[in-house]
């Protein structure tokens, strides 16, 4: 990449600004180096014709300040030779006719001059406006035209990286005491330091990627197959950068899908905070209309419960006395059923006696008896059986039964026919005055 300025008076070779651009759009009385000149093909902005238009107008509204002898300033208009027009020359190592055969080559040529753009892009700015191509010599080439756009000076001079290193290096040589001969010597060290860095940095940035090396076998001094060597590494750097570009590329894609999602979802989210903010602030008057009506109604409520309070103590006290009624009513009641209980069971307890004392008279006449096998009592009197049965009261007796049986069998055993009659009657007189209660209990 070769980078050099120039101004509307020829320098001491022929080289203008007409010249340059004149060349570069194959202007027939400027470009009779070329064998079979063919028209450049525009790669990027204003075509060669345009930019000299564009650089007319700015040098024509441009101006400088100049000191005068009594002390005051003036504007002058820019001189023919301030240098108002930087270019950028960049070539081809292969020829023009391999890249034209090998679609191989096309396609790296074509990756180079993206590359060149990008680069000169990067370097100088909206400055570069334009970037034409040539291939009609023997090796396919590209020039890039910038202008001073916003310095009214038109200095082109001072877009070149190198030139502002020189200008700087002297400008504090002189400020150190140099002395002006060893100043610009400085200067030009400055100069030519900053050239290679700038050459250093096109390689890393263009040459680099485009598989291409550093510098030519003849100025190291390689052999054919050493040079061959550094071709064929320099051509697997390039892939492997142009990889690791593509990676990026789709890394930098990637990056900004996600960056567009985020703001699609940040954009989502600031609509729903608002929607929540518009609810919280419904939700806030909601609150207090609520609140207000609680109030309304606590109130109301404390008064129903006020009056409920003493609707129930009434009804309480009323229950209260009704129920005490009851528990008298139940009391007497009670009493009742208590002396009913009692007179009942006195004359269940005189009913038992007196069937018992029936059986005990019915043993004694005969009329009650055990059974062949003195295990149950037979009754003459059917009513009389009906009643045990019922009261069940057999199981009872039975042993008071056996004992009279066996205590009047033995005494029969003793006694005249005379006599046992007269004691069975006797006897049982005593056992029928059971059956006649007493008021204040049974006869013994």
């Amino acid at each position: 990449m070769h980078i050099q300025s120039y101004s509307r008076k020829a320098n001491k070779i022929g080289q203008s600004v007409q010249q340059i651009l004149d060349e570069a759009g194959r202007a027939p009385e400027f470009c009779q180096h070329v064998e079979n000149p063919e028209p450049p093909n525009l790669i990027y902005g204003l075509s060669p014709q345009q930019v000299r238009e564009k650089h007319d107008a700015i040098v024509e509204s441009g101006y400088v300040e100049v000191a005068l002898k009594d002390g005051t300033s003036a504007r002058r208009g820019i001189r023919k030779d301030r240098h108002t027009l930087l270019t950028a020359v960049a070539s081809y190592p292969l020829l023009t006719k391999q890249v034209a055969a090998e679609s191989a080559y096309r396609e790296a040529y074509a990756h180079w001059i993206e590359l060149n753009v990008c680069w000169l892009k990067e370097t100088f700015g909206d400055r570069l406006i334009s970037v034409v191509e040539h291939v009609d010599e023997e090796h396919p080439h590209i020039h890039a035209f910038i202008l001073p756009f916003d310095d009214p000076s038109c200095s082109a001079r001072h877009l070149n990286p190198a030139w502002n290193a020189k200008q700087d290096a002297e400008a504090s040589a002189r400020e150190n005491g140099k002395p002006a001969k060893e100043a610009v010597k400085l200067g030009n060290l400055a100069y030519r330091a900053r050239g290679r860095e700038l050459q250093d940095q096109y390689f890393a940035e263009v040459g680099l990627p485009a598989g291409l090396t550093r510098v030519g076998p003849k100025r190291e001094r390689l052999s054919r197959e050493q040079w061959k060597q550094r071709k064929e590494q320099a051509r697997r750097d390039a892939a492997q950068i142009r990889q690791m570009t593509e990676r990026i590329e789709q890394i930098a894609d990637i990056e900004a899908q996600l960056d567009a999602d985020a703001d699609r979802r940040a954009k989502e989210i600031v609509r729903k905070l608002d929607a929540a903010e518009a609810l919280f602030a419904e939700a806030l008057s909601a609150q207090s209309q609520a609140e207000e009506e609680a109030q309304e109604v606590r109130a109301r409520t404390n008064e129903t419960v006020a009056a409920m309070k003493q609707e129930v103590q009434a009804k309480l006290d009323t229950e209260a006395k009704r129920l005490e009624r009851r528990a008298a009513e139940i009391q007497s009641e009670r009493s009742a059923l208590e002396r009913e209980r009692r007179e009942v069971l006195r004359n269940t307890v005189l009913h038992v006696a007196a069937i018992t004392a029936r059986v005990l008279v019915g043993v004694l006449t005969g009329s009650v008896r055990f059974d062949g096998r003195k295990s149950k009592l037979c009754f003459e009197d059917p009513e009389l059986g009906r009643e045990v049965q019922k009261l069940e009261i057999a199981p009872i007796i039975q042993n008071a039964v056996v004992v009279v049986s066996r205590v009047w069998s033995r005494l029969t055993q003793f006694l005249p026919s005379e006599e046992i009659i007269s004691e069975r009657d006797r006897q049982s007189r005593t056992l029928s005055s059971v059956v006649r209660p007493v008021s204040k209990g049974i006869e013994p």
